[in-house]
């Protein structure tokens, strides 16, 4: 079991996306901020730009975040967490999200 922190940069933009490598598969995530209720939402794609899953709300300490919404295959060895790093327990919020607040995969491979 290994734990990769994502490339997530605060730069005060509502949506952006990157691409980050899963277990030797290559996915583009794009975040997009909700200014109503103070939220980020993923979308995740292939390398090819299809997306596989859509609009999943980045919250704090929730197992099993990504792997409830895929269908078999989308994430076959791991999920994705999102963790305060100053142990608050907050969600990701435009102002700390990859700062205080960080996304990991964690993949279950050895």
């Amino acid at each position: 079991m290994s734990l990769k922190e994502l490339a997530i940069v605060n730069k005060k933009d509502k949506h952006y996306e990157f691409s980050s490598n899963f277990d030797g598969v290559t996915h583009v995530l794009r975040l997009d901020y909700n200014d109503r209720n103070d939220t980020w939402h993923l979308t995740l794609k292939n390398a090819a730009q299809d997306v596989l899953l859509s609009n999943i709300p980045l919250l704090t300490n929730v197992d099993g975040m990504v792997e409830r919404f895929a269908l078999n295959g989308v994430m076959p060895w791991g999920d994705i967490l999102v963790i305060d790093t100053k142990n608050n327990a907050n969600d990701p919020s435009f102002d700390n999200f990859g700062l205080d607040v960080s996304a990991f995969y964690f993949s279950v491979r050895d």
